[in-house]
């Protein structure tokens, strides 16, 4: 990944979690509460949570994670089996998103915001070539949304 898609995709991170942090404790304040209630904050603050997880797993360190999850895999392939350690994680990442959609879809609740923070990384650290094509996907959406907030902001 080169290192500019890298800067827009953990800048894209910060800039949702730093929004979803606000956004979180407005809520919580009773005077900015009647506006933030208009707003529809709970699922906004879930999708930058989301956006968040995603532009930071989307830059070396989402590899990173790929890498030693696939070690780990390899070496736990010779005791358990080889499907093992794809299996476990490919049906931890299944479960949050499902997960995720279920509660984002019902009500959100404090574990939504949780799930939608542990999903991307999930899915990144599912072993071998499906987590890199994770990382690889996820940093193309984290950039293509950081590129459109630049675009929004006429840079």
């Amino acid at each position: 990944m080169p290192i500019i898609d890298a800067g827009i995709s953990a800048a894209t991170g910060g800039t949702c979690l730093g929004a979803a942090g606000v956004l979180y404790v407005a809520d919580r304040l009773p005077w900015i509460n009647r506006l933030s209630a208009k707003i529809k904050s709970p699922q906004i603050q879930v999708l930058l949570v989301l956006t968040a997880s995603i532009g930071l797993v989307s830059t070396p360190v989402g590899q990173l994670l790929n890498r030693v999850t696939t070690a780990v895999d390899g070496f736990i392939d010779g005791l358990a089996g080889q499907w093992t350690g794809f299996g476990i994680m490919f049906a931890l990442a299944l479960a949050a998103l499902l997960w995720l959609i279920s509660d984002f879809m019902t009500g959100v609740k404090t574990r939504t915001l949780l799930l939608a923070a542990i999903a991307p990384p999930l899915a990144v650290m599912i072993p071998g070539s499906l987590g890199e094509g994770a990382a690889s996907a996820l940093g193309f959406i984290a950039t293509q949304v950081g590129s459109l907030v630049m675009w929004l902001m006429g840079g």
